[in-house]
């Protein structure tokens, strides 16, 4: 995983009832499960492919987060106050397992905590049955508010015109699309035109293409833990 100002990207954190199913129906798909700690106290699972870790867990606030994690979080904390970064929740001392959340301008909560939850797995699979990973596109309102947020964090932001209109967050695998193509996050992977058969074969659940999408190849997908994804023919 690459690093930002925030540490280094551990996972996209979804919350789901039956994280054992989730965990295995990713691992059918061709991802790799990593091994977890005892950080938390509830059910988790890790399933991994290159750039992209996915989270599984039993409880949280929020159904879909992304979490970072880094040392010395009360410096962190301290930082962003001083740059005049909303901090939305932090949880700092001595005692406690430090840990702070924010949010960007798309509304998903950014989570950064003090030490790592799982251990990447020894081999990471470059491509899954979707494909290979490109990014996680988060919904934006205003792109103008996403890349100066994105800027006080230290990323430059750059315009992109595929798969569609929207910015691109240098040093991360996150870009920023508009919401009105899609009002959710979104994982994007490129796949060939045999795999994207082979998707359309699968049990997996296909949804309504999308019109802001309709002049290229993909399909839409809800995959476990109710995330979607695109899948675009290379």
């Amino acid at each position: 995983m690459v690093s930002s100002l925030l540490g280094r990207l551990l996972e996209l954190s979804l919350v789901t009832a039956d994280t054992g199913d989730a965990w295995q129906q990713y691992q059918k798909l061709g991802f790799e499960a990593a091994p977890t700690g005892d950080i938390w106290p509830h059910a988790y699972g890790v399933v991994t492919c290159e750039n992209l870790a996915l989270g599984l867990h039993a409880v949280g606030e929020e159904a879909l987060s992304i979490t970072f994690v880094r040392p010395e979080v009360a410096a962190l904390h301290r930082e962003l106050s001083a740059a005049q970064v909303d901090i939305e929740h932090a949880r700092l001392g001595a005692d406690v397992f430090n840990e702070l959340t924010l949010r960007e301008p798309g509304g998903v909560a950014l989570r950064v905590l003090e030490a790592r939850s799982f251990s990447p797995p020894q081999q990471m699979p470059q491509q899954t049955a979707l494909g290979r990973f490109i990014s996680l596109s988060l919904p934006g309102r205003d792109m103008d508010a996403a890349q100066a947020f994105w800027h006080s964090l230290g990323h430059e932001c750059t315009p992109i015109t595929e798969p569609w209109e929207g910015l691109r967050v240098s040093g991360l695998p996150l870009s920023v699309h508009a919401r009105r193509a899609l009002p959710e996050p979104a994982l994007v992977f490129h796949a060939s035109a045999q795999a994207m058969r082979s998707l359309t074969a699968s049990s997996l659940e296909r949804e309504r293409k999308l019109p802001a999408l309709r002049d290229m190849a993909h399909e839409r997908l809800r995959l476990p833990a109710d995330v979607a994804a695109l899948v675009f023919e290379l």
